[in-house]
């Protein structure tokens, strides 16, 4: 049993829901995903830790071990304790035979999504580096994880052998959008009275045109917060909201 024995589900200082008892195991997603053919060895390894739901495996038999000698990485930056999205009355699921699921932010952070039903692409846009853990009872459903954004270069992926890694970039926005900028950058529109164009980032119509360009209709669940995503399991059955 993990010294986790309680989850405080926090966004951004708001208290969504109480606590949760859970028991925290580990999660060994072993070396960084493919990327266009290559690994990236700059990466920091992610925390072990992990939430006890019945979703959740240990997806160690699920991805490449480390072959050779182990290169020297830094520790683990500590993120805190884990802690569990909840949107709570404000949750939605867009389409729930949608096989997409679309998140966003701007300070970027180390998060993990728990595939508790079969989704097959993952969008995520963020300012800032994501380090994106894949962990669920699906997570060999996964065909693709897209990175875009000005973070989306230092962006790590740890996922199941097999999964596709792309990098977007920042390219041209999908429309012009005096609420959103020019360029693919993040997306940060839950701040009260202000624009995401404000940030230099993208409106929330932007981004949800981008990635149904990239990957069609069928959206099962769109997250957008301005926080930072450090800590936080985000299951993809149980939909997403726009939080500070």
């Amino acid at each position: 049993m993990s010294p986790w024995a309680v989850l405080v589900v926090a966004l951004g200082g708001t208290l969504w829901v109480g606590c949760t008892e859970a028991e925290v195991i580990e999660v060994d997603a072993g070396l960084p995903a493919h990327d266009l053919g290559t690994i990236d060895d700059d990466v920091t390894e992610p925390e072990d830790a992990g939430l006890a739901e019945d979703a959740l495996i240990d997806a160690q038999d699920d991805v490449p071990g480390d072959e050779g000698e182990e290169p020297d990485r830094p520790p683990p930056r500590d993120v805190g304790p884990p802690r569990m999205l909840t949107c709570g009355p404000k949750a939605r699921v867009e389409d729930p035979s949608g096989d997409t699921v679309v998140i966003g932010n701007e300070a970027g952070g180390r998060f993990t999504l728990v595939l508790d039903v079969a989704i097959a692409n993952v969008g995520v846009i963020a300012r800032q580096p994501v380090d994106l853990t894949l962990n669920g009872d699906f997570v060999r459903s996964v065909r693709v994880v897209h990175f875009v954004g000005e973070g989306a270069a230092a962006s790590t992926l740890y996922a199941p052998r097999g999964v596709a890694l792309e990098r977007g970039g920042t390219p041209a926005a999908p429309f012009a959008d005096v609420t959103g900028h020019s360029t693919m950058s993040c997306a940060s529109d839950c701040q009260p009275g202000r624009l995401p164009s404000d940030r230099g980032c993208n409106s929330p119509a932007q981004v949800t045109t981008y990635f149904e360009r990239r990957f069609g209709e069928g959206r099962r669940m769109l997250h957008l917060q301005t926080s930072t995503l450090d800590g936080l399991y985000v299951f993809a059955g149980r939909g997403g909201c726009c939080l500070p």
